[in-house]
């Protein structure tokens, strides 16, 4: 029996026939595949303002001879046209390249790194990485070979790539897009790894956002500072999400004239989280820079001002952009490996960087706030529920624009009297720690400005539960009605100092003792909301019993005509709950089980369709829940199929 060799390069063709497009596009594009099976790639150049497309093989020919020397090279477009490539710089300046025709003319990107000369090579590469800020480890790794040759043709889009991939170029981009009208969820929000790392910093293992703050984030920081002092500034201030990276952002660099400067820019052009950040640092560094005084008042006006009920509110606008920012990365996975505050401190970053290029520019912020929370809500919501096997202290009904700005009032407050003798008597020391009716110290509310903020999720208190509260406790979960409101000390407590089992032992009996049915319910959103804080209570204390009789509870108001809760209500409540395991194999066992039951219950063909979405939704964010879920997708789709 004789062999006939096949062709390498047909076989693999044929198999990339099979093969989803954005799989086959990454194969092609990958040199070591298309070397090991012989393929040839003929990719096209297109110059998108002017729509002219060129082969690329061509292009760069033509460009590596005008950079040789040569004065002009003809090339050829995809429409037959024939334009002149020149170089327009003298001798002593960076490369500049054109493509002219008749009265058109195209400026080229920099592709100097095709030169036969190392020096200019070398100074293309310095002066991108500068301008963009490239990490030394991505400029070191092009240098070693620039210095050797110049890029083959493989190598020049990995190399823009590598320079696009950071937050000043996507800056630049965004704001392009967003000022000629064509942005998208995609344009917005990168879905590549190196992206949010050149934006926060690598995650380097650490159990919370102090740690990574005190390690990784202060070197970054750092760098930050040392690269630019006024633009590093500018920068740092996106990681403003939690007070132990505010406190690691120095201004030793910075002139005090700059320093007053950037925090002008930030008081008219900045983000919110940017403007808590600088209040931070600016009340920390005042006596060393009085004249920032002014400023800080202006900035904490501002945040006190802003009315978190108007549709164009900046509180809004930035729960909004953190809305699309953490759902877009959790639908693309790009950050799946690391901790949900790592996720977290990313989407908080992009969603103030995205922030500035809206609020300087003429769309309307309204508008903005509804797209970008209808955009990605479903996939955050999911997500950040998921989140809390690991990290169970923050819920997603905590990122509401007005939750976050009682957070800030808090942050700004615990600030100020952590330096109460740099502005005692000060126009700040008014404005944020008197008793009059408009101070921080007034506006501040009790006990949801000390709620766990994004990052603290896995924090544990390290305070004892006041005996006022405990008696408070006692008294609400001892009432022969069983209200939605008979839980209100209990939720307080266990989101700011904690509770023991015997609180929740409580809690237990009373949904015992009320048969698992809440009274005195006005509005239904008062059912849904007192559900999911037991379920938040569950998971913080990792109360088994409690999730099972919250289960219980669920499927008794599942029935109520009045009151009845919806699947995709009942889901995420399910999911809080499962929290109050952190084994991945019991949590998954306990939504599996609950989930099915819901699967099977008696539902109308929309409500399938919508449960169906939110369980494809729920086990994107965790593939692993396809094991104990998948009895229940099936039978969701034979329904809705039917």
């Amino acid at each position: 029996m004789s062999s006939v060799p096949i062709d390498r390069a047909i076989l693999a063709l044929a198999a990339l026939e099979y093969v989803p497009p954005l799989i086959r596009n990454h194969l092609l594009d990958d040199p070591e595949f298309t070397r090991e099976y012989e393929l040839k790639t003929e990719a096209l150049l297109t110059f998108d303002d002017a729509g002219v497309s060129m082969q690329r093989t061509e292009i760069f020919d033509a460009v590596r001879k005008v950079l040789a020397g040569e004065n002009k090279v003809k090339v050829t477009d995809e429409d037959g046209r024939t334009w002149k490539l020149q170089n327009e710089a003298d001798k002593r300046q960076q490369p500049k390249l054109v493509l002219l025709r008749e009265e058109q003319q195209i400026e080229l990107p920099d592709f100097t790194v095709l030169s036969p000369k190392a020096t200019l090579r070398l100074r293309s590469l310095d002066q991108a990485a500068y301008n963009t800020n490239l990490p030394p480890s991505a400029r070191d790794n092009w240098r070693a070979i620039l210095e050797k040759r110049a890029l083959n043709d493989d190598e020049i889009d990995p190399f823009h790539k590598d320079m696009r991939d950071t937050p000043i170029y996507l800056m630049r981009s965004m704001r392009s897009g967003i000022l000629s009208g064509k942005s998208t969820v995609s344009s917005l929000v990168p879905s590549t790894r190196s992206y949010f790392e050149r934006l926060v910093g690598v995650y380097d293992g650490s159990k919370n956002v102090a740690d990574y703050a005190a390690s990784t984030g202060k070197l970054f920081l750092k760098q930050l500072s040392a690269w630019k002092p006024y633009e590093g500034f500018l920068f740092s201030l996106l990681l403003s999400s939690h007070f132990a990276l505010t406190a690691e952002i120095s201004v030793e660099n910075l002139e005090n004239v700059d320093l007053v400067r950037a925090l002008e820019w930030i008081a008219n052009k900045g983000d919110l989280l940017s403007k808590l950040g600088a209040i931070e640092i600016g009340l920390r560094v005042l006596p060393n820079n009085p004249k920032i005084e002014t400023v800080l008042v202006r900035l904490t006006e501002q945040i006190r001002d802003d009315d978190t009920d108007n549709p164009s509110s900046g509180f809004k606008l930035l729960a909004s952009l953190f809305v699309l920012a953490d759902g877009e990365i959790a639908r693309s996975r790009v950050l799946c490996t690391e901790p949900p505050f790592y996720r977290r401190l990313a989407s908080l970053a992009h969603a103030a960087l995205m922030y500035r290029q809206f609020l300087n520019s003429d769309i309307r912020l309204d508008k903005i706030c509804e797209w970008a929370y209808e955009s990605r809500i479903e996939q955050y919501f999911i997500q950040s529920c998921v989140d809390m096997r690991l990290e169970p202290r923050w819920s997603p009904h905590l990122s509401t624009s007005a939750q976050l700005k009682k957070e800030f009032l808090g942050r700004i407050l615990i600030a100020a009297s952590s330096h109460s003798e740099k502005v005692e008597d000060g126009p700040l020391s008014k404005l944020i720690l008197s008793t009059e009716p408009e101070s921080i110290l007034s506006l501040t509310d009790f006990p949801t400005s000390y709620f766990p903020g994004p990052l603290e999720g896995a924090e544990i208190p390290a305070r004892k539960l006041p005996a006022i509260f405990s008696e408070t406790i006692n008294e609400q979960l001892s009432s022969n009605e069983l209200a939605p409101s008979s839980f209100n000390a209990l939720v307080a407590s266990a989101m700011t100092v904690g509770i023991d089992s015997d609180k929740v032992e409580l809690a237990i009996n009373a949904l015992r003792l009320g048969d698992h049915t809440l009274s005195l319910i006005q509005h239904r959103s008062d059912l849904v909301s007192t559900l999911s804080n037991l379920a938040a209570i569950a998971a913080i204390t990792r109360s088994h019993s409690l999730a099972n009789e919250l289960r219980i509870t669920c499927r008794k108001h599942r029935q109520d005509s009045q009151y009845n809760l919806s699947v995709g209500e009942e889901l995420l409540v399910c999911v809080v709950a499962a929290a109050s395991h952190s084994d991945l194999d019991f949590w998954r066992e306990f939504i599996g089980d609950w989930i099915t039951e819901l699967a099977m219950g008696d539902l109308g063909q929309e409500e399938a369709k919508k449960f169906q979405s939110l369980l494809k939704c729920l086990c994107h964010s965790q593939p692993k829940l396809w094991v104990s879920c998948g009895r229940a997708e099936a039978a969701l789709t034979a329904f809705v199929n039917r």
